[in-house]
């Protein structure tokens, strides 16, 4: 959609709140540039956005795919968000049924047109009736997004589902779930699991409204988020010591299904070396037989994957049929190797294979530190992200990453590296730390070893350092 489809419910909210929206990349006015969609980048903007209007607090508000935005700054800038209304996020599906989801999606793309597509969603989403002119409005909106950015932007929830919903397990901001009754893509019991796992949120249904109650029943739904974000979530508890009792026991048998089906845990290294532990039980041989670790390194930081996707960037020379027949042999030697019949770890289909349940990375985990450090505007609080970045890193970090599909990816990390560690190095020169200035200075010429303006940077540091120490042997001596 864009930003049109707020518009039934600005007048009512302009009562009392200052209102900012925005078309996403690619969506509405707004121009798509050359990368490819992403969340961080999307979060990027919006962050960008807020900071260039000198905004510093604020309640977020987003609907379907888009409360990601708003999640995402709940988690990433705490300090600004007051509280987050997200309405009809489609969070609680595991994520191979998210990546079904699309898929079923894309299946309704013929002949290269989103019309198909756009009979199937926007029926769904609204009680509008075909002829009215506020679904003709919806329409425009749809059409004006490309088949390319809409399937990036839902590829790009799929990759960072499991991450959202793990992130919002740890969530201290009041959050309000919003859904229609008459919902028939993200019905209201949904919202009520989703509130069940999610500290410091409830759900809220608005009665004769569909998808987006926003647009369907305006005023009833300003009322229940402008009452949420003046109360929080001011949710009675009871006085009675059975009822209490009861719902303890409730919450206590929630707890316990959710260990069970989390308690099985794939660890595998990247970072530094690479190793591969299932419940703490290390797997050492098996891996360079069959590719079974070049499939698992892929399946860890792309844990929905086609058959096709895989084959073409693992194998790209090898004919389709070739490919897809020996993928079959790979797969059942890496779910021996993995104790799959015991553990689930991989899930596979027709066209589809999908890593889920609790995988462990320390490469993801640093990647997501790096993202968090590369988009932090606070100085301080960059330099803090920044020293737990380099204290991870060696000298070998990344050699195990050596196949052509990931090295597109190394190099964007080690670019960011690159620049974060002059950040690092300039800010020690600050303070006059000379010597940790040039330890920086030696990662930024790691990544960049023929960058001569670096190397003349170092010498100039050894030059003044050594000068130092030279005046300082001169005042002992006297």
């Amino acid at each position: 959609m864009n930003l049109r489809s707020w518009d039934l419910i600005v007048p009512y909210l302009q009562q009392h709140y200052h209102i900012l929206r925005y078309d996403l990349r690619g969506h509405g006015l707004s121009d798509k540039e050359p990368d490819k969609l992403a969340w961080r980048l999307l979060f990027e903007d919006t962050l960008f956005l807020v900071e260039q209007l000198n905004i510093s607090s604020f309640f977020a508000v987003g609907h379907g795919a888009g409360s990601i935005c708003a999640v995402l700054l709940g988690i990433f800038k705490p300090e600004m968000v007051l509280g987050c209304s997200l309405h009809s996020i489609p969070l609680f599906f595991p994520k191979s049924t998210a990546a079904k989801f699309t898929e079923h999606r894309r299946s309704l793309v013929q002949n290269n047109s989103i019309e198909l597509l756009a009979d199937h969603v926007i029926p769904n989403i609204t009680l509008y009736t075909s002829d009215s002119p506020e679904i003709s409005q919806l329409y425009e909106g749809f059409y004006k997004v490309s088949l390319e950015t809409y399937f990036e932007l839902w590829e790009a929830f799929v990759d960072i589902h499991d991450e959202i919903f793990v992130q919002l397990k740890g969530n201290t901001k009041p959050v309000v779930i919003v859904s229609g009754d008459l919902d028939p893509i993200y019905p209201t019991y949904l919202s009520g699991l989703q509130t069940t796992y999610i500290p410091n949120s409830q759900c809220m249904t608005i009665l004769n409204s569909s998808n987006m109650t926003f647009y369907d029943q305006p005023e009833e739904t300003y009322k229940q988020i402008h009452h949420f974000f003046q109360n929080g979530n001011a949710s009675p508890k009871s006085e009675d010591a059975f009822l209490q009792a009861l719902h303890n026991e409730l919450f206590e048998r929630l707890d316990e299904q959710n260990q069970v089906t989390s308690e099985n845990i794939l660890r595998v290294d990247l970072l530094n070396h690479f190793q591969v532990f299932v419940n703490g039980e290390q797997i050492v041989e098996g891996w360079n037989q069959r590719y079974a670790k070049q499939i698992l390194i892929y399946l860890v930081i792309n844990p929905s994957v086609t058959r096709e996707q895989l084959c073409d960037d693992l194998w790209g020379n090898v004919s389709t049929g070739k490919a897809r027949h020996n993928l079959r042999m790979y797969l059942t030697h890496l779910r021996k190797l993995i104790k799959n019949d015991e553990y689930h770890f991989l899930m596979l289909d027709k066209e589809h294979i999908y890593l889920s349940g609790n995988i462990k990375c320390d490469l993801t985990a640093f990647i997501k530190l790096l993202e968090k450090a590369w988009i932090e505007q606070d100085s301080i609080h960059k330099q803090q992200l920044c020293t737990q970045l380099f204290e991870h890193l060696h000298k070998n970090s990344f050699s195990t990453l050596s196949d052509n599909w990931i090295l597109r990816e190394r190099d964007k990390w080690e670019e960011k590296l690159f620049t974060l560690s002059q950040f690092m190095s300039e800010r020690c020169l600050e303070s006059g730390e000379i010597v940790k200035a040039i330890k920086y200075l030696e990662w930024a010429i790691h990544f960049q070893p023929e960058n001569e303006e670096v190397l003349k940077q170092i010498g100039d540091l050894y030059l003044s350092y050594s000068q130092l120490e030279q005046k300082d042997l001169e005042k002992q001596s006297s």
